[in-house]
């Protein structure tokens, strides 16, 4: 009896050889997860010198741990890391250092508390349910749509709302076009980061994306200016908690610029990444009826609690999530610098040596997991830490900088999965067109194309 073959989730096939310099600089300026060979996903520790720069690229749990979580305060976000994302975010969570850092933690760690997120699930639940009155209401219920494009405008509904009281909505189309191509220039791996290039010596992306760099802050800048200059009762969101907790850190005079750069920061996050990860889950469930059917399962069950509650009662839902987490890693590369020596898995660590921990190749080692590159969502049924290992899971990174939004983004999935799924069936308009694409964050190239018909 002939069984049929489970579909392979999309991936490009890593290659056997790296063919020499240029051939890498292509593949990697091109899409970043098409420049490691096969090796990379076989060893705990890669080698890899290129012209000026040899890197480390570290899969070996425990040397993760080290680098994340043991001996943090001697890593620091390397100089390409930061070429990409401080003209952007300035000095907020994702790119401050030392003290600085430990700052803008402090000042946002009150509002991603649990208490703080159960707080806006149903800001959460109405936006989702606004996006389903919209696929409702469209004249060709047939016509196939961008499912990603749907997604950005969902996940920044949500983030306008819950930071500014939706103060940003009009603007939406303005911000996220800025967002896309900011992403899209300085994510792409370039000269200045092959020659390792100090951050202020400018570039060609970098000149490109100064406008809509400028568009992006400016809006920003001018909502946060906006809410200081009104008086109280004033909306109490994310915007509001964040001023309230600079000006008793910093007594009477107020560090708006440090509110801008985190907001940039929580805006930035909390929009591109969440969609990404939510339109790889949903392409995942369309590629995979059976779990889609388990999935709809368990949200249609009979509710025993409400709201957050009974989103954490939905385990199988969840293992769906943490699986699409592994497979496809919003942020698909971590890069850290060495600021003295060390010792990881075996190899000597220099002062100012580089260090790259990619979850997307991390999450896909032929040592560290069963079928790495099949859709398996049982292996995290009734997993911890604990079991799976610390360092061997990092969708959210690791350590004291680990993602302060990863509760915030995986209730926004749950809450999109819960509003969304039972009403719509999903539809891969060409399930082999499907090309994950790596720049800052991790996407589908050209969009995610489906048919999205109501469930009868």
């Amino acid at each position: 009896m002939a069984f049929a073959v489970p579909p392979r989730p999309a991936a490009p096939v890593p290659p056997a050889t790296s063919g020499g310099p240029l051939t890498t600089y292509r593949r990697l300026h091109e899409n970043l997860i098409t420049g490691f060979t096969m090796k990379c996903y076989e060893q705990p520790v890669t080698v890899i010198k290129n012209f000026f720069r040899t890197t480390f690229l570290v899969n070996d749990p425990a040397g993760i741990e080290q680098i994340l979580v043991t001996n943090a305060a001697q890593y620091r976000k390397s100089s390409l890391q930061q070429r990409r994302l401080k003209p952007a975010l300035g000095e907020g969570l994702l790119t401050a250092e030392d003290e600085a850092w430990r700052a803008a933690r402090r000042l946002a760690a009150p509002s991603f508390n649990p208490r703080a997120i159960g707080l806006i699930y149903e800001d959460m639940r109405q936006a989702a349910a606004a996006m389903a009155a919209r696929w409702h209401a469209r004249p060709d219920p047939a016509a196939a749509i961008d499912l990603l494009a749907e997604l950005q405008h969902l996940t920044f509904d949500i983030v306008s709302k819950t930071i500014f009281s939706g103060a940003l909505d009009e603007h939406r189309v303005s911000v996220h076009a800025s967002m896309a191509l900011y992403f899209e220039t300085l994510g792409r791996f370039d000269l200045g980061a092959m020659l390792s290039l100090p951050g202020w010596v400018p570039s060609l992306a970098q000149r490109r994306a100064r406008p809509a760099l400028k568009i992006f802050r400016t809006l920003v800048e001018r909502a946060v200016q906006a809410r200081a200059d009104t008086p109280p009762p004033r909306p109490q969101d994310l915007l509001d908690r964040l001023m309230e907790a600079d000006a008793a850190a910093s007594g009477t005079k107020q560090d708006l610029a440090r509110v801008a750069d985190n907001v940039l920061t929580f805006m930035s996050a909390g929009h591109e990444t969440t969609a990404n990860a939510l339109a790889w889950i949903f392409y995942l469930l369309a590629l995979f009826p059976e779990a889609e059917s388990q999935v709809l399962a368990e949200i249609n069950a009979p509710a025993q609690a409400n709201g957050g509650d009974a989103l954490a009662a939905q385990k199988f839902t969840r293992a769906v999530v943490n699986e699409a987490l592994r497979l496809y890693p919003p942020a698909p590369f971590i890069a850290r610098e060495a600021l003295r020596d060390d010792e990881i898995a075996g190899h000597k660590i220099k002062t100012g040596a580089q260090i790259v921990i990619s979850p997307w190749i991390l999450h896909r080692h032929r040592l560290l997991w069963p079928q790495p590159d099949d859709f398996v969502p049982e292996r995290f049924l009734n997993q911890t830490e604990d079991s799976l290992g610390r360092g061997r899971f990092i969708p959210f990174g690791l350590g004291p900088r680990v993602c302060i939004g990863q509760g915030f983004s995986i209730q926004e999935i749950m809450v999109a999965l819960n509003t969304i799924l039972p009403a719509f069936k999903m539809r891969l308009v060409n399930p082999a067109a499907v090309v994950p694409q790596a720049r800052i964050t991790l996407y589908p190239r050209g969009g995610l194309p489906m048919v999205i018909t109501p469930r009868a």
